[in-house]
């Protein structure tokens, strides 16, 4: 009777809704084993009691944004501590994309390490099942991912859409992102014409009605103004076109890194027949892309 009661809650578990989820994830070892009800979860904040007895010097903390695999029956996150099977909990998931906080026990069901290419903090992979989630939190959490797997699904759907459009007829969408950059370039320089324009007869009126000078010399100062405020732009823009490189580059350079070792740690978690598998059925596509195009 336990055998297939655990077999069931196997096939629970690999049946349930599932999304990954950009989180803020605290956590605390309960220390008898015995999850608290109600638990005492501001005891995560490290809050004084008494503010008025000690006020301690400010300090910053960064708190990271994990990559959360979240169900209504448990949550697998990356941390730097080993944690054991069995150990219990206090969880409070913060859901970024909807500001949800979810506060709840959980038992560790695994500790293993973590995607071995990619050289961060988190070494370890930890998943926990919720102890005493209650029933308007399981709900809460049910309809959260529902509404995540539905976008995700309309995504996925949408890139593929676009994917094949591409594949199937290469120049009538290059014809197509061509001639919408066109417009927009279009519309943005005829946008920034007005703007100049209305700038300038603003200041000619402002000019004019402050100085009382005449149509040359009041376009003898507008001309320095505006000159000055282009040099203005130039300046402020020179000064942040570096940092806004070096931060670009070095978001380029991670998404890349992490889509490297993701792609490594999924080879090598593959079987020799499913790498055969995946080979074959990508060698095929390719033959029958470049043997239909051409």
């Amino acid at each position: 009777m336990s055998a297939n009661t655990g077999n069931q809650n196997k096939i629970n578990r690999r049946t349930a809704l599932r999304i990954y989820e950009s989180v803020n994830l605290f956590y605390r070892k309960i220390p008898d084993g015995r999850p608290q009800n109600p638990p005492d979860f501001d005891d995560l904040l490290d809050t004084d009691p008494n503010p008025a007895t000690s006020l301690p010097v400010s300090e910053s903390v960064e708190n990271d944004t994990l990559q959360a695999n979240l169900s209504t029956g448990g949550i697998a996150f990356t941390t730097d501590e080993a944690l054991l099977a069995g150990d219990r909990l206090m969880l409070r998931i913060l859901l970024l994309s909807s500001l949800t906080t979810i506060n709840v026990c959980g038992e560790v069901a695994y500790c293993k390490p973590s995607n071995p290419y990619e050289d961060d903090r988190y070494p370890f992979t930890v998943g926990a099942r919720f102890v005493n989630l209650s029933y308007a939190d399981s709900d809460l959490l049910r309809q959260h991912i529902e509404r995540g797997n539905r976008r995700r699904i309309a995504v996925n759907l949408i890139g593929a859409a676009g994917l094949l459009t591409a594949l199937t007829a290469p120049d009538l969408v290059w014809g197509l992102l061509v001639g919408l950059f066109h417009h927009l370039l279009e519309v943005v320089l005829h946008v920034a014409h007005l703007l100049f324009e209305y700038l300038e007869m603003g200041l000619d009126h402002v000019i004019e009605h402050a100085f009382h000078t005449d149509t040359h010399e009041t376009q003898v100062i507008v001309f320095y103004i505006l000159v000055s405020f282009a040099v203005l732009a130039l300046y402020l823009l020179g000064r942040n076109i570096p940092a806004w490189y070096r931060s670009a580059s070095r978001a380029m350079l991670l998404y890349v890194s992490r889509k490297k070792s993701s792609l490594l740690y999924f080879w090598g978690q593959q079987s020799p027949v499913d790498k055969c598998k995946i080979v074959g059925v990508g060698s095929a596509a390719l033959i029958a892309y470049w043997y239909l195009a051409v």
